[in-house]
């Protein structure tokens, strides 16, 4: 896929036969905030070039309202690029910057690897199961 392929900025994809065909199709987000004020947002489906920037502004949102901790649920991802990757150093960043505790729960092969081969798995603490 070339640039050329993507939409313009602000326009909808529109599939061959005419039909809308939206990148964010590929990604559930959900967030729930427990009684302890830890922030938990949960990813679904595919983190990828056309859906971090969804992500992130999630994050980043969650990020201001300056919970006790923020847990970034990935056991629910199929595909995990790069661009994830670049969004969890953002968000660990920032997290930290807030003084914001930030944990990964991690358990499908689609997130640890590319975590372990990058080196970027001993940025976070990993969790694999929502429990501390």
């Amino acid at each position: 896929m070339t640039t050329s392929d993507l939409p313009a900025e602000g326009q909808t994809d529109v599939s061959a036969d005419g039909t809308e065909a939206p990148f964010d199709d590929v990604i559930t987000l959900s967030t729930a905030t427990g009684a302890d004020g830890v922030v938990t947002v949960t990813v679904v489906g595919e983190v990828d070039t056309f859906t971090a920037p969804v992500l992130r502004s999630t994050l980043d949102s969650q990020l201001e309202r300056q919970p006790s901790e923020l847990v970034i649920d990935l056991s629910g991802v199929q595909f995990f690029g790069s661009a994830g990757l670049a969004v969890l150093v953002e968000t660990q960043k920032s997290a930290r910057a807030r003084e914001v505790s930030l944990r990964l729960i991690a358990t499908t092969r689609a997130v640890t690897r590319p975590l372990e081969v990058t080196g970027l798995i001993d940025l976070f603490t990993i969790a694999d199961s929502p429990s501390r």
